[in-house]
């Protein structure tokens, strides 16, 4: 089967530092990858990067199939047209640690905002898949409520639903309970989990280990910007542990 997504040799660096360090990986459709590591190993860039949010030095990201984000210009590497960028945000959601919500704006009317303005959708039909969004992460009771009056966990639920109603085909989480009181966490990863369960195609950084043995196809740990180990949950969790570095931070997470 052809892959949703492939990275292929991607570099990322600031001044003299590699955030991102020569990173592979291939997602079929529908599989969970959860990527940990410690604060500065560049997983934050990574994800990031994947969105066009940071621009890298050099690799190639292929969404199905294609070439996406750069083109070639006189054998030099440059960002695609704006345009092309933008269509490929309406593809892969990404949720923030700091939800990122808009404060002028209802719940409901950040989950149309993108299907507005973006995708050109009729208000009444964007009304309606937001609905279904908010539905689907338990927000619809709070739709005509404004961020300012919502916990941590109901904004986080809110920009779930909000990136989901530009029915993305690829998610990337980025620490979405770090932000979050830890009585707040399980209402966010119980929304993501029910994701995983509808089949929803996801990278995720967490730290939370737990989460990551339940949820994930694939567990990869990231340090000083590469991928020094990755296997499924219970390899894992089990043989790489073995290793005296991943070990050592299993250990401190707990």
């Amino acid at each position: 089967m052809q892959p949703l997504l492939e990275l292929k040799n991607i570099v990322k660096t600031f001044g003299t530092h590699r955030a991102v360090d020569n990173i592979d990986l291939t997602m079929q459709a529908g599989e969970k990858t959860v990527i940990i590591g410690p604060s500065g190993s560049g997983k934050s860039t990574l994800l990031r990067a994947i969105n066009i949010l940071e621009t890298i030095d050099s690799g190639s990201i292929l969404f199905e199939g294609n070439d996406v984000g750069y083109r070639q210009v006189k054998g030099k590497q440059v960002l695609d047209k704006p345009k092309n960028i933008c269509k490929l945000r309406t593809q892969i959601g990404m949720v923030f640690q700091h939800f990122n919500l808009f404060p002028h704006m209802t719940v409901i009317e950040n989950a149309m905002e993108g299907q507005v303005t973006v995708l050109g959708i009729p208000k009444a039909e964007a009304r309606a898949v937001a609905m279904s969004m908010l539905e689907k992460v338990g927000m619809s009771s709070f739709a005509d409520r404004f961020p300012a009056s919502l916990s941590g966990g109901q904004k986080q639920r809110a920009a779930i639903a909000r990136a989901l109603s530009m029915k993305p085909k690829l998610m990337l989480f980025d620490e979405p309970t770090s932000a979050l009181d830890p009585e707040l966490v399980g209402e966010v990863f119980a929304a993501i989990k029910q994701l995983a369960d509808d089949g929803m195609t996801m990278i995720i950084v967490t730290h939370n280990m737990g989460f990551a043995r339940e949820v994930a196809d694939h567990v990869v740990f990231m340090e000083n910007g590469s991928f020094l180990a990755k296997g499924a949950p219970d390899d894992f969790f089990s043989k790489q542990c073995e290793d005296p570095r991943i070990q050592s931070f299993i250990d401190r997470i707990f």
